[in-house]
């Protein structure tokens, strides 16, 4: 039932941000599961009460008293704040711990009750109402973290949201804030992950998809992801480089890691200089004029080779222009 309505909140937000107009459109797709129940700590901290003097413990008395007295008039919340001034004069006093416990609960401050149980058993853990606030705390507890998944349901949405709109900030943000609420949350880590990436947080990016792996170790495509995360711990590619090695046909496609398109690269330019610096030699007939040893000219026939290249300008213009597209290509990778 609660997972129902996680996948309610979480549909409700997006529906409600769907009108908003994407400024760029996402190149990747998100993952949208449900959050587990988040896991806040019941007692997370150690209690030391430090040792009240004699009259710190009349006055707690007499802020107890008038908080008794509040609570019989219905008074939640005068009983609640008389009894906490106690507490914080006499910390180590077993009674008002337990009063001050149910003063929170009834004034509907459940953070503040949990806490307040928890200072109570720490103090008192085999008394007779320890058992009972244990189930008290308990309950606070399970509401407590519900509402935490809830919020880390609608804060997730938002993420979702603002990065179908463009918005990559304003999505890492809001995965952040999930992730806060519900630190277990695997596609949130993705989520968070994809969007880091996409801004060039790529120490984040990969620490976010490791967190996946470890949440997930029966992951469908964990390959792809492990070398994902490879490829984002690597140094990052220079696209000065890519532009500069591409200078030399291919060289910008072998250095961002694609080599199928530099052999392509270099196959096209070399055949347009292959083209480009081949001979056709053929035989050119002409008159050629001459003078007899007794001073008469004379005209007679002759021939001589001709070399040509019809393809010089095609061929290397071809070249250049493959040359120069591939180096592009190479530049504008590696700058994503």
């Amino acid at each position: 039932m609660t997972t129902a309505l996680h996948r309610a909140v979480v549909l409700v937000a997006l529906l409600g941000t769907a009108a908003g107009a994407q400024r760029t459109a996402p190149t990747e797709p998100l993952r949208e599961d449900a959050p587990p129940i988040a896991t806040r700590a019941a007692c997370a901290t150690q209690f030391s009460p430090r040792t009240p003097t004699a009259e710190e413990q009349r006055r707690a008395q007499d802020l107890a008293q008038r908080g008794q007295q509040a609570a019989l008039l219905g008074d939640r919340t005068g009983a609640r704040d008389q009894l906490r001034q106690a507490a914080q004069l006499d910390p180590t006093n077993v009674d008002l711990a337990y009063q001050l416990a149910r003063a929170e609960e009834s004034a509907g401050s459940e953070s503040d009750a949990a806490r307040a149980y928890c200072r109570f058993i720490a103090l008192a853990p085999d008394s007779p109402e320890a058992t009972e606030s244990r189930a008290r705390l308990a309950q606070l507890m399970l509401a407590a973290r519900q509402a935490d998944s809830l919020r880390a349901a609608s804060a997730f949405a938002r993420g979702i949201a603002a990065y179908r709109r463009g918005q990559a900030d304003s999505a890492e943000a809001a995965f952040s804030a999930a992730l806060t609420l519900a630190p277990e949350w695997s596609a949130a880590y993705y989520d968070r992950g994809v969007v880091r990436s996409a801004l060039g947080k790529r120490a984040g990016a990969a620490s976010d998809f490791q967190q996946v792996l470890r949440l997930e170790p029966d992951l469908a495509g964990r390959d792809e992801l492990t070398a994902r995360v490879a490829g984002l711990q690597r140094a990052p590619l220079s696209s000065g480089s890519a532009l500069a090695l591409g200078i030399f046909p291919g060289g910008g496609q072998f250095y961002t890691g694609r080599p199928w398109r530099g052999a392509l690269t270099l196959l096209g330019a070399g055949l347009g200089i292959a083209c480009g610096m081949s001979e056709r030699v053929s035989t050119e007939t002409f008159q050629q004029t001459a003078t007899d040893p007794f001073g008469n000219p004379y005209t007679y026939t002759t021939t001589r080779p001709v070399s040509e290249h019809p393809c010089r300008a095609p061929g290397f213009t071809a070249a250049g222009v493959v040359t120069l597209v591939s180096a592009i290509d190479a530049w504008r990778y590696a700058r994503r």
